[in-house]
């Protein structure tokens, strides 16, 4: 192929007009510009077929490394049936799941909560998130629904866990100082309130929820749940209704920080921020967000 040749099988007719580059630095350059026309080419052609690929992901695509271009060439002449993009270091499979599974009524909200959500498709199918939920006699749906209205399927965690949610806008358990909150949040206890007693086990030891607290990055970063949770609600992590009144959660900062971090959504601010506070504090609008991770059966 001379250098400033269009990738064979390139069909303007069908495809669309595409700049040319006429002139390059060297061989590997050409390969390079190559490698990203093929990859374009692909996903058009596998689109015109009825496989969705996600735009965004072959938007991302870098590869520098020449073998791993040759590679790429190879591979995407040859799609048929399926495209696998390389984002970053991980793998994504960018071609959507069939969905053939019959829906359980109960998970019906759940269901709403999937489809309306492009990235968490991208990353788990609906048939493995219903075979979690009612896995072991439903332990699992049994916590999402005990959440606050319910519960909220949000998104999926960096070991393929399904993230579920207090459903509503406000935090809950509000007014208590951080070891309380924590406390709650973690083991059963008799009320949510300051007044609620722990439940001990037989061997005198508390009994877990199943809930944890959302964590954060660095001092002042939201994690990647927080993140995940405001993109699929399109809301503030936590807000009052019409987001004119401050409002807070408690992240986990461990069992007894000197500062432990909170997220507040402050209505003279366009985002939601971390910060920090006293943990002995007991204020109005700090509450918690609770977090349920679906692990495998």
């Amino acid at each position: 192929m001379e250098l400033n040749q269009l990738p064979e099988g390139y069909d303007a007719e069908k495809l669309g007009p595409q700049k040319r580059q006429t002139e390059f630095d060297s061989p590997e350059a050409k390969l390079d510009s190559d490698a990203k026309n093929l990859i374009e080419i692909a996903r058009i052609q596998l689109e015109q077929t009825g496989v969705k690929v996600d735009p965004i992901v072959f938007a991302r695509r870098e590869d520098n490394d020449i073998e791993a271009l040759r590679s790429a060439i190879a591979k995407e002449q040859g799609a048929e049936n399926a495209v696998v993009a390389e984002v970053g270091q991980a793998a994504q499979a960018v071609v959507a799941p069939t969905e053939s599974v019959e829906v359980d009524p109960r998970l019906k909200t759940f269901k709403e909560d999937f489809d309306v959500d492009s990235a968490l498709k991208s990353k788990i199918s609906w048939a493995e998130i219903q075979t979690r939920l009612l896995a072991n006699e439903g332990h699992y749906l049994a916590l999402a629904q005990a959440m606050e209205q319910g519960g909220q399927l949000f998104g999926v965690d960096a070991k393929g866990r399904p993230l579920i949610s207090d459903r509503g806008d406000e935090p809950i358990m509000k007014g208590m100082n951080y070891k309380d909150t924590r406390d709650r949040v973690k083991y059963k206890h008799t009320s949510n309130d300051k007044n609620g007693t722990k439940i001990l086990d037989a061997k005198n030891q508390p009994i877990a929820t199943g809930y944890e607290m959302f964590g954060y990055t660095g001092d002042y970063g939201k994690s990647e749940e927080i993140s995940q949770y405001e993109t699929h609600t399109g809301k503030h992590f936590v807000q009052s209704p019409g987001k004119r009144e401050l409002r807070s959660s408690w992240l986990e900062s461990g069992e007894e920080p000197s500062w432990p971090r909170y997220v507040y959504s402050d209505p003279y601010y366009a985002d939601s921020n971390v910060y920090y506070g006293n943990p002995n504090g007991e204020v109005a609008y700090l509450g918690v967000r609770r977090l349920l991770r679906v692990e495998k059966a």
